[in-house]
């Protein structure tokens, strides 16, 4: 065999796939793709129902990788739980601080509200699942105040400028917190319904507690 011969088979088995080895990824893409694949395994299972051994042979990693970024179950379902409430936050609260009357307003943040809906369904899946009780009392619950906490100073904010006494605001941020996870659960399995519908239909009913504000202003 010639020596040209033998560099060309060499240079062709260098270049051929390797198969059967896991591609390493930096740390904070494996990281994304494990939060992706768990909220999938999460909506659909439930927290209960769902293992690391599924997630991990979905994501195709070992438990081992899994545990070096989460810890355990525990933590991993807090992580993405965390994740869609700062989405659910931001939206919301940047819905309701642009300029419009106090009605457009409801309705800006229930449209933002139900549009995250659409978009990550998995996430609000999630989010209005049976949570263990240990993790709803200091995760998913916290989480969920904190939420409200953050809309009803944003309420409070928009009250005030009306020249009126904020103190109910936390009323209607919690009733916003549980009318959209309820609603949002509601329309993921009635998708025929449109979003203009369901955020028109929603404004119509919390409006009927805000327009006495309005009504005591004049």
């Amino acid at each position: 065999m010639s020596r040209r011969s033998s560099r060309k088979r060499e240079k062709e088995h260098r270049e051929k796939p390797v198969t059967g080895r896991r591609e390493r990824m930096p740390r904070e893409e494996r990281r994304k793709q494990l939060m992706e694949v768990s909220r999938g395994v999460f909506s659909e299972l439930g927290y209960e129902a769902a293992s690391l051994e599924e997630i991990a042979e979905r994501a195709g990693v070992s438990r081992p990788i899994l545990y070096s970024h989460f810890g355990d179950k525990h933590g991993l379902f807090e992580a993405v739980v965390s994740e869609q409430i700062a989405l659910v936050r931001e939206v919301v609260a940047q819905s309701l601080m642009g300029p419009g009357e106090p009605r457009e307003l409801v309705e800006n943040s229930m449209r933002a509200f139900f549009t995250y809906v659409r978009d990550h369904p998995d996430g609000h899946a999630v989010l209005t699942r049976d949570a263990p009780v240990h993790i709803s009392d200091s995760g998913l619950g916290v989480m969920l105040d904190g939420l409200a906490k953050d809309i009803a100073l944003v309420i409070a904010a928009q009250i005030r400028a009306m020249g009126l006494d904020p103190s109910p605001a936390p009323i209607y941020a919690n009733a916003l917190v549980g009318i959209g996870a309820h609603i949002g659960r509601w329309w993921r399995e009635h998708p025929d319904v449109s979003l203009d519908q369901v955020t028109t239909q929603t404004t119509d009913l919390i409006w009927s507690g805000f327009g006495g504000l309005t009504e005591a202003a004049k």
